[in-house]
């Protein structure tokens, strides 16, 4: 049964270009928290952005992020097993010298929905001064007390802070929960200095990926995902706000994204055999596998943000 209007879901225009002029393009469920309810994607007949329409409200919307949501991930350091500290610090150092190598110089970097800070402690690690937005309270309480950063609890519009202010302004897997995305960016704007560096990782609905497994790609994430942003569209949607997008790359959760498409295609055309699933869990998490993998997500696939994961790098324009 369809989604309909209550008072936990909006109709809502086209959250980038405000037109009211859509089509549909799938119905889906939550694949990773399985639930009877639907939700409709459809793609503006104007700008061609994908949106969530009806959507959840902002009240409504907490309901679909449990405990157990994944970016509420403990310290590096307090992960049992030593496999995964390894998997995670590399991951980490990633993200960390891409934003580090990217920048012209060390300074202030601000992290948009910063979670449980792991990235923030891994810049700081870096030299950078770091300072984070949450607004999950026990996500941004976590962040504080673990690693004793600087993090505002709430909304990046009500933080206040100082225009051109920040040298490096980091959005990981942010922007897609974003009910207004435009009201974000025009702030992210305001805080960049002359320059200054965006960077933000979203999911790419263009993706190799996402053509080939439809509507059991995980980058959807029905719910929570309200906008999806084409690579091309977003170029555009950005330099509406002075942000010019210098690269575009695909380095990161990509064959993670992959291995949880596939399961949940598995599910659906009626592999639920705990055998089968096992099995096909263990081939696609082997080493072999995974050093073939980082061949591919490490080459063709990050020259030409072919990835499911975009990492996009913008600059703030100077001043006239």
């Amino acid at each position: 049964m369809s989604t309909v209007a209550t008072p936990q879901f909006e109709h809502t225009i086209c959250p980038m270009c405000g037109n009211d002029n859509n089509v549909l393009l799938f119905e889906g469920s939550d694949l990773l928290h399985s639930a009877a309810e639907r939700f409709r994607l459809v793609t503006c007949q104007v700008c061609g952005h994908i949106y969530q329409n009806p959507r959840p409200t902002v009240t409504g919307i907490s309901k679909y992020y449990p405990e157990n949501y994944l970016p509420f991930q403990k310290a590096i350091e307090d992960e049992p097993f030593w496999w995964r500290r390894i998997d995670r610090r590399y991951g980490r150092y990633r993200r960390c010298i891409a934003v580090h190598n990217a920048a012209v110089h060390k300074g202030r970097l601000l992290d948009v929905g910063c979670a449980t800070g792991i990235f923030l402690d891994g810049m700081r690690q870096f030299g950078w001064q770091v300072q984070g937005v949450e607004p999950v309270p026990s996500a941004a309480e976590y962040a504080r007390v673990r690693f004793g950063l600087d993090v505002f609890c709430g909304q990046l519009e009500a933080a206040n802070f100082p225009g051109r202010s920040f040298d490096v302004i980091t959005l990981w897997d942010v922007l897609e929960h974003v009910h207004e995305p435009r009201l974000l960016l025009a702030e992210i704007a305001r805080l960049l200095r002359p320059g200054g560096l965006l960077i933000l990782s979203l999911p790419n609905p263009d993706s190799l990926e996402a053509r080939l497994l439809g509507r059991f790609w995980i980058g959807w994430d029905l719910p929570r995902h309200l906008n999806l942003f084409r690579p091309q569209l977003l170029k555009l949607q950005l330099a509406r706000f002075g942000l010019c997008v210098t690269n575009i790359r695909s380095f990161t959760a990509g064959y993670a994204v992959l291995v949880m498409s596939l399961d949940q295609y598995l599910r659906a055309v009626g592999h639920n055999n705990q055998l089968i699933t096992r099995m096909v869990k263990v081939i696609m998490n082997s080493l072999p596998l995974r050093l073939l993998a980082k061949l591919y997500y490490d080459g063709p696939a990050n020259w030409y943000n072919l990835s499911s994961i975009m990492v996009v790098f913008a600059e703030r324009k100077l001043d006239p």
